[in-house]
């Protein structure tokens, strides 16, 4: 039930959400605060549906419940209260959109969550492979979710993951990073990093074809890659010496580029890098285009190639 005082504050035909007044009123009276944050829970809850999906299935995929996301997004509408300016011509319901997406944000990918759950999936897939090679096929998933210890519905959902990375697996011999230090969700973004390498002009006809062999199949060493294309073992072993450092030696070059040439879209690099740095995490295409469109950029001018573009100078900005 709402006090007196809040419904007398209240407009007809108008939103608590809009109601100036009202919201001024909530940042000197905590009570009032209070009675908005409950009056308002729909309002909360349509904001964390439209950014992040069904509530049902957060709270399935992160194991969270439904009081710690609309804690957390009470938390982001206070942080937005005490900062809001009245005076700038801005929408509070746009304000406001950020601070209650960062607070859900640090619910669901915080260290107490979903890292686990990350690293959890890479030891389950390794669990998998390792049972595949010892009985040289891949069980039926109700063997091998009983041989993991897990439920069928878990297996699947692995699963999924495990066939996506399989023919990924041989990116170590790259050097890009140690697989067990990756969550699945870096491991799936790097497929498109790989396709590019594959269609670089940098790169000879050659080096992609021991590319694409050292992906086929990570088993493969340089020994057996040498018998495929008929050519010596070390020859193999100079041509992954010449793939890593012209890799390494693009990374510098971006490096200068990017101190000597401003971007069209410097201010856009610098929002996303500091919403990275926040996340401790790289934003998949769909979520920085939320970001940017929460922060009032038209999104539907940015192709998906110059988001790419952004992502990796934002990503660049933080190296």
């Amino acid at each position: 039930m709402l006090s007196p005082n809040y419904l007398h504050l209240r407009q007809d035909n108008l939103k608590d959400m809009h109601n100036i007044e009202l919201l001024k009123a909530c940042k000197e009276d905590r009570e009032l605060m209070g009675e908005f944050l409950k009056a308002n829970r729909d309002f909360i809850f349509s904001i964390i549906k439209h950014f992040k999906g069904s509530v049902e299935e957060l709270v399935s995929k992160f194991r969270i419940t439904e009081d710690e996301l609309y804690q957390h997004a009470c938390i982001g509408i206070l942080t937005s209260i005490r900062d809001f300016d009245f005076d700038r011509g801005i929408k509070f319901t746009t304000f406001v959109v950020r601070p209650i997406l960062w607070e859900i944000n640090q619910l669901l990918y915080s260290d107490s969550q979903s890292v686990r759950l990350s690293r959890g999936a890479v030891e389950l897939i390794k669990r998998m492979a390792e049972i595949e090679e010892s009985l040289g096929y891949r069980p039926a998933e109700d063997e091998m979710s009983e041989l993991l210890k897990v439920t069928v519905e878990r297996y699947r959902e692995i699963a999924m993951f495990s066939d996506e990375l399989e023919h990924y697996d041989g990116m170590e011999n790259f050097e890009f990073a140690n697989k067990d230090e990756r969550s699945i969700e870096e491991e799936v973004t790097n497929r498109l990093y790989v396709k590019q390498l594959l269609e670089d002009p940098m790169f000879t006809d050659f080096e992609k074809k021991v590319m694409c062999l050292v992906l086929e199949d990570a088993s493969n060493n340089n020994t057996q890659i040498a018998e495929r294309l008929n050519v010596y073992p070390m020859t193999i072993n100079r041509t992954l010496a010449r793939i890593r450092s012209k890799i390494e030696s693009r990374k510098s070059d971006v490096k200068e580029e990017k101190t000597k040439i401003p971007s069209k879209y410097e201010r856009e690099i610098s929002i996303l890098a500091q919403e990275t740095k926040e996340r401790n995490e790289n934003l998949c295409i769909e979520d920085i285009t939320e970001l940017l469109d929460v922060c009032g950029y038209d999104t539907s001018t940015y192709s998906t190639r110059v988001l790419y573009y952004i992502r990796q100078k934002a990503s660049q900005q933080g190296a």
